[in-house]
């Protein structure tokens, strides 16, 4: 039984999506494979000081994300890295011992910055272990955050933009992957059984009209409820479903808000809600890559609000969907009800979000495959 491990973080919710995307994609294909997933700052935990530190890190920054004010996102990378940096071969044996009681075959990573550390530690208890990592934003922010070609790993790229990125930074061809999109949960292929007119009328929805989603991340935002108030007083005949995520406030707000459109009020889900996008004629939330991503999978045309304090990581994002034509680029909270006009009426967002579907996450699950058997094939060959 090949023993795989899955490395996400809980920072906003993209790679902890990803992450059990995947494992239910290689669950299904690989059922001979125990894969499990890791939360990497249990694995920081090993460390005296680090653990605290990283998980302090991230409790401020999903904070940070609920009140949309996300303070020098780039000295918060920096810090990251430079945290890892001090880690040193004595912090990196410390580490290892999370690994010895199941040592793994296989490390996915969907997380950034950390990845040498997290590798090295796997070495020290299994030398051929095959390491992957999966970026899940559109292009990489700064340099070491998702490449670092020195540390032996496959990388496998969703878009044009990382997918050159890696090469430039010296990542040989060899170990440098190209894949249809970002990984997303195999539940976005699965089309609801019951139909949509069914599933917006047992939802309290005017099967008539037009319907968006409304989803900020697992985190939540104040911008669902003022996106809320926005719509009520424009007065759009219109059906939206809000998803808050953790954000109790804005869950209360929107609940007791009187609107002049039906509306569903739903709390913070553990599985993917990508039932209500296949409801959704239109959504709307931030430019992160699995927001996008959903999206596209789910044919669904997008409109993103411009992001601020996560700008340097979401830039890359917002200049694909822009170029892509798969939905609109808001400004500012005050352009969302002028975009759901526009996007509700011109169909060339609808038929581009069409265009860009994909089915990522099993081309990936095939590939981590033939990277396995190739690993037992090379060790075969060194053994004979």
């Amino acid at each position: 039984m090949k023993q795989v491990a899955i490395v996400y973080f809980d920072a906003a919710s993209g790679h902890r999506s990803a992450a059990v995307g995947l494992k239910r994609a290689l669950d299904s294909r690989y059922p001979d494979w125990s894969v499990r997933l890791i939360n990497i700052v249990d694995l920081f935990d090993r460390h005296k000081r680090f653990g605290k530190i990283a998980r302090y890190g991230i409790d401020r920054f999903n904070g940070q994300l609920k009140r949309d004010k996300v303070f020098d996102l780039g000295g918060q990378i920096n810090l990251s890295l430079l945290f890892h940096d001090l880690l040193g071969q004595e912090g990196i044996r410390q580490l290892s011992s999370f690994w010895q009681e199941i040592p793994p075959d296989v490390v996915i990573s969907v997380t950034p910055m950390y990845n040498p550390a997290l590798y090295a530690s796997v070495r020290l208890i299994n030398p051929s272990a095959v390491c992957i990592t999966i970026p899940v934003d559109f292009e990489e922010v700064k340099p070491r955050y998702w490449f670092t070609p020195r540390v032996d790993q496959y990388y496998l790229n969703g878009t044009d933009r990382l997918y050159q990125q890696a090469r430039k930074a010296g990542v040989p061809d060899a170990r440098n992957y190209r894949v249809a999109g970002m990984v997303a949960d195999p539940l976005c292929y699965e089309i609801p059984s019951m139909g949509q007119r069914v599933e917006r009328i047992r939802l309290g929805l005017d099967p008539d009209l037009p319907t968006g989603v409304i989803s900020f991340g697992g985190q939540g935002c104040i911008h669902l409820q003022t996106i809320a108030e926005a719509v009520a007083q424009a007065n759009l005949r219109i059906n939206l479903i809000f998803l808050c995520g953790r954000n109790k406030v804005v869950f209360n707000a929107i609940q007791n808000l009187k609107t002049p459109y039906p509306k569903q009020v739903l709390g913070y889900l553990p599985d993917t809600p990508i039932q209500y996008l296949h409801l959704a004629d239109f959504a709307i939330g931030k430019p992160g890559a699995m927001t996008i991503t959903e999206a596209l999978i789910t044919q669904t045309p997008l409109i993103a609000l411009k992001s601020k304090g996560m700008r340097p990581v979401q830039r890359g994002n917002e200049a694909w969907l822009v170029a892509h034509q798969v939905g609109i680029l808001a400004r500012h909270v005050g352009e969302i009800v002028p975009a759901i006009q526009q996007i509700i009426t011109n169909p060339v967002y609808r038929e581009r979000a069409v265009a860009e579907a994909h089915r990522a996450v099993y081309d990936v699950a095939e590939l981590v495959g033939s990277f396995v058997s190739r690993n037992v094939e090379k060790k075969y060959d060194e053994y004979c």
